[in-house]
């Protein structure tokens, strides 16, 4: 995880959703992000015209309502339901979402892999369920041969914890991906997690502008205002409040130097679905991974220079990215 920032790397993201950070990171070093697919699980948002937008998958490889239901029956109810929960909307079910529906999000991302693989082959980057990159795979299989490789938001780390919270709904396909021969397979989990919003950053991002008026009268700073709510960080939600998940992924695959400490293992996902523990990670230390059941080799992501991320957060939030699409730059706002 030595590796230096390179200013001109591609990249294409799936998400079951997507944050402004997640994106402009990368543009902040000069990657390209090549494509976005959104899958469901999640709302998503409108992204620059100048980023092409594909539907992701919308449906898990095998998972109906009826055996999701019959699962929860079984073995207890998960908080987190994604799709399956009865409130779910579809991820583009609001007017200002615009995207390319004239090719799926998989042949996207194995189109874009196959353009770049001869000159500058290109990273992955996935998060929510892993349906369309299991879908791309299905379809192209050299996808791991040709793409320079895959980052991974994986969440809770900690079955236990994660069950409590909700566990991936279509693990068959997070099993097709992590056990896929990537060249390079890296995994953000609980180092993910303790990254969260606090008053101190919220006091630094007022201090930035000047005043908490100056973000509320200016709507270039409605989504540092979604993050600030009141200011006060004892007032706002559970959702104002949620760690910076896919932001720390994001930071760390365009700048690894942020890296402090890994761990490399051996992981697949258990696929009985008359299990109590479906669709939780198993690792291994690599010399005693089982040998009947197909593993990934993945390098876990434990410890990050937190200062820099949020250094890193501030500094993003605060340039002008409106003229991107025309001049391939931001502007630092004068604040």
């Amino acid at each position: 995880m030595s590796r230096l920032p390179i200013p001109g790397i591609k990249v294409f993201i799936d998400n079951d959703g997507l944050s402004a950070l997640q994106v402009l990171l990368p543009l902040k070093l000069g990657w390209e992000v090549v494509g976005i697919s959104a899958s469901f699980g999640s709302s998503s948002a409108n992204v620059s015209s100048c980023i092409p937008h594909y539907l992701g998958a919308q449906q898990p490889l095998l998972r109906k309502q009826e055996t999701f239901d019959y699962w929860q029956d079984m073995f207890g109810s998960l908080v987190w339901k994604g799709a399956f929960a009865p409130a779910y909307e579809d991820s583009y079910s609001w007017s200002n979402i615009t995207y390319d529906d004239s090719v799926a999000g998989a042949v996207a991302m194995v189109e874009a892999v196959k353009a770049n693989r001869d000159t500058d082959p290109l990273y992955l980057w996935a998060a929510g369920m892993m349906t369309t990159v299991a879908q791309a795979l299905s379809l192209y299989p050299g996808l791991v041969n040709d793409s320079a490789g895959l980052y991974i938001m994986g969440g809770y780390f900690d079955t236990q914890y994660a069950a409590a919270l909700g566990t991936p709904i279509d693990p068959e396909a997070a099993q097709i991906v992590l056990t896929a021969d990537w060249k390079t397979l890296v995994i953000g989990a609980n180092v993910t997690n303790y990254l969260v919003p606090s008053q101190e950053l919220y006091d630094r991002l007022i201090a930035r502008a000047g005043s908490l008026d100056v973000i509320e009268d200016d709507l270039y700073f409605a989504l540092v205002l979604s993050l600030l709510g009141s200011g006060n960080y004892t007032e706002n939600s559970s959702e104002e409040a949620l760690p910076f998940w896919d932001e720390v992924v994001s930071a760390f695959m365009v700048w690894p130097d942020l890296i402090e400490r890994t761990s490399e293992f051996s992981m697949t996902v258990d696929t009985l679905f008359y299990s109590p523990f479906y669709g939780n990670l198993r690792i291994w230390d690599h010399d005693y991974a089982p040998m009947v059941v197909k593993t990934g080799s993945v390098t876990i992501v434990n410890k990050i220079d937190d200062a820099r991320f949020y250094d890193l957060l501030i500094d993003t939030y605060f340039e002008d990215w409106r003229q991107y699409c025309a001049t391939g730059k931001s502007q630092v706002l004068k604040y």
